[in-house]
């Protein structure tokens, strides 16, 4: 196999099918099953604000080795996607791409990169250590097994009117993936607790698919409105899980205490460029 250094094109100089196809090939072998097909792109890339000019495929000749995707806002940037190809693994190219990654992060002006990284992914863990990365703070992934087990007595709200309160109900810094601006261009179910004009507690719920309901987003105004919303998560009928809430949020406790189990964790990492 050939031991040149690789070949980077941008996202945006190819179709979105190509670089879905890409990113699926890159992620053989990972510890989540990862696929990806060209209109779940185009839906990543609005909810998570994906720089197509940016982000990256990797080539060793005429094949595939590698994706990076970036996503920004503002001057801060967050990797959306890193892999490399099975059979380039073992071989310096994370270390080739993550190189090119940085750069042009660094030249498109942002101050600030951050990712998240499985706990049980050690080596890609070095990767971005090696690259002067740090854990701020994990980041878990829960899940409840379906049913509905409690009377349901949250009550339906728009959306957008609950996300007018994001700001004065999150004390703790959102995820990427479940912060405002992605939230704002979701397609999500809305249940309040409180008053409709000032809400104390709000849940945003994902269409129901096959694996569950996603919470995308879950909100209070302090420890005893997180308790109450997670008690009366209760009512919400099947599988629920949440991805990627951090370990300080006043949900984790209630969540558990109500059925949710830690099924993964993440470490949150974050590089000053």
């Amino acid at each position: 196999m050939s031991s040149k250094p690789l070949r980077f094109v941008a996202a945006a100089e190819v179709s979105l099918a190509e670089y879905a196809a890409a990113l699926t090939s890159s992620f053989r072998g990972y510890q989540f099953a990862v696929s990806m097909d060209a209109a779940g792109l185009a839906r990543r890339v609005r909810l998570e604000q994906y720089d197509l000019e940016n982000s990256l495929l990797a080539y060793d000749g005429a094949e595939v080795a590698g994706i990076a995707a970036l996503a920004v806002r503002g001057f801060r940037g967050w990797v959306a996607g890193f892999a490399v190809v099975p059979e380039q693994r073992g071989r310096g190219r994370g270390r080739e791409l993550l190189s090119a990654l940085l750069a042009r992060a660094r030249a498109a002006g942002l101050g600030r990169l951050s990712l998240e990284v499985l706990a049980r992914n050690t080596a890609a863990r070095r990767l971005y250590e090696g690259a002067g990365m740090r854990v701020e703070r994990d980041v878990f992934i829960m899940e409840r097994a379906g049913g509905r087990t409690g009377p349901g007595t949250l009550q339906e709200a728009a959306p957008d009117e609950l996300l007018q309160h994001f700001a004065r109900l999150h004390a703790v810094r959102p995820a990427w993936q479940r912060d405002l601006p992605s939230l704002l261009v979701g397609k999500l179910r809305g249940l309040r607790m409180g008053e409709p004009a000032r809400p104390h507690a709000y849940a945003l719920l994902g269409l129901p698919k096959d694996d569950g309901t996603y919470l995308s987003d879950l909100a209070a105004s302090d420890a005893d409105a997180a308790r109450a919303l997670s008690e009366a998560l209760d009512g919400v009928a099947g599988t629920l899980k949440i991805v990627n809430e951090p370990e300080h949020s006043p949900f984790v406790g209630p969540l558990l205490a109500r059925g949710f189990v830690e099924t993964d964790r993440q470490h949150e990492m974050h590089l000053s460029l």
